[in-house]
Formats: structure tokens, sequence, C-alpha cells
């Protein structure tokens, strides 16, 4: 705001101590920050400087009305620099499970005050194909983005200035899906009134999926194992049969003949 008026930031009493003033009992009561606003250069202004004063003072007390909601907790994380601290993990830090759904990480700083109901991660599964331009994919620009809740898991993580806590989002891939995720996150402040996007300035992270489904068991491979001996064998079986067989040398075996041997072979 000093920045905005072009006015000296200073603490009231260093311009000059007064004690039971507004601002004392309002952190007395709320806990929270007051503001005195010096407007003009004299106590006693010309009536012609009215209207300046008013439009190099108007922005202050717009921004005001702007973060009215929780102002403390917006000076907060500007002073500290928290919201740089928290950071959305990107593929190379992630593992895909086996099988189930991918886990999406936020790393969030302990200071930072989170709201987990109104944080989310976005993410869509996309699938190159031919159709895909030199000017990237065509398709991709139609797919629409899904919404994933997050939840707090007891996971520690490191951020800029020590431990951070992680929240992460399950995202219910299937195990025959092939593509890319794209994904993305917004964290909330508690109280709702401010939101921070990782990575920042609408940019997205690609994490390629390949396809995870089991090809199959011990059990059933032995099955199938069974089932194509039987018919190899037992066709090899009957054709032999025949012909080391004189007396059916000069017979004309029908393939319907062949059929019902090999079935009551198997049988």
């Amino acid at each position: 705001m000093a920045t905005m008026s072009n006015y000296e930031n200073m603490q009231s009493s260093g311009l000059y101590p007064t004690s039971g003033d507004f601002c004392d009992w309002h952190y007395g009561l709320f806990n929270s920050y007051c503001y005195t606003m010096e407007i003009g250069n004299a106590f006693h202004e010309r009536p012609e400087n009215i209207d300046d004063i008013l439009l190099r003072n108007v922005g202050m007390g717009m921004y005001m009305i702007e973060i009215a909601d929780n102002p403390k907790e917006r000076a907060d994380l500007a002073i500290a620099n928290i919201s740089q601290q928290n950071y959305l993990l990107q593929p190379t830090m992630l593992s895909i499970p086996e099988e189930g759904d991918v886990p999406i990480d936020i790393c969030i700083n302990n200071l930072f005050p989170y709201s987990i109901e109104n944080s989310e991660v976005k993410w869509r599964m996309v699938k190159p194909s031919r159709l895909q331009s030199d000017y990237g994919p065509r398709e991709w620009s139609t797919t629409e983005w899904t919404t994933a809740s997050v939840k707090r898991v007891d996971e520690a993580c490191t951020t800029g200035n020590g431990n951070g806590t992680l929240l992460r989002a399950m995202i219910p891939v299937s195990e025959s899906t092939t593509g890319e995720l794209h994904y993305k996150a917004m964290v909330s402040t508690l109280s709702g009134t401010d939101f921070y996007q990782y990575p920042a300035n609408g940019e997205y992270y690609t994490m390629q999926i390949t396809y995870r489904a089991a090809f199959g068991n011990f059990f059933g491979a032995m099955f199938m194992f069974t089932v194509v001996a039987t018919f190899v064998w037992g066709g090899l079986a009957v054709a032999l049969r025949i012909m080391l067989n004189p007396e059916e040398k000069e017979d004309v075996v029908s393939e319907g003949d062949l059929r019902s041997a090999v079935e009551g072979e198997l049988d």
C-alpha cells in the first residue's frame, strides 16, 4: 500500500505516539492488523487539493476491500514467500504402481495454511495418434480436465526451508490404459481466499503411462498348454494310426471322419 500511495511505510508510533486508539483496541480484540492512513501533506489541506488526494489514495481503499476477508493470512504469506516453497512433484519424482490408481503428490510447506477441501489435482488422459499435426496434438485441446480430490498422507517431503506435508490425489487410470497423463494442481489457503497453481502460468506435467495389466499366470499358461498339446498330439496320433494301418490305406478319410476321430481320441 505504501508503494501504491508513495507514502512512507512506518509504524504509526514513529510519527507520533498514541495509546488506547482504534488500532490498540482492534489488535487486542481481534488479534489482527490495523492500518493508519495519513493522507495529504498537511493537517489542513486546501480544497483544490482534495481531488488529487482522492485519486492518490483510492487504490489503497480498493485493495483493502479486496483482501478484507483475511488480510493477516495474505500478508503473512507474502512476507515469508511461503507459497513459493510448495511444489507439485514432477513425473520423475513419482512412481507408478503395477496395479491400481496412480498417485500424484503435492509437497506443502508446514507453515502454509492449506485447505484440503478446496485443493485439488486436475488431470486428463490423452493417447497420441496419427492425427497430430506439426503444431501439436490438436485433439488434446478438446480433452476435458477431470478433478481429483486430495488427502493428507503420513509421509514427509522436503521444501526450501525444511520438511513439508504431502497431499496426495489418486488418479483412476486402469492397468490396460496407455498414453500420456497430464496433471496440474491448485492449492487453496485455509480461508479459501487465495489459490495457487502448480506448475504456474497454466502449465502442466506429462507422465507416460504404459500397459500394466497382467499377461497371465502359471495356472492359466498350463491350462492353455494342455489344451493345445491335446489337440496337436491327438491329431498326430490319429493321423499315424491311419497311415500305419494297411487295411485303411485305400479308404478315403473325409474331413468329418477325421474330426470325429480326433474328438474320440480326446475323449
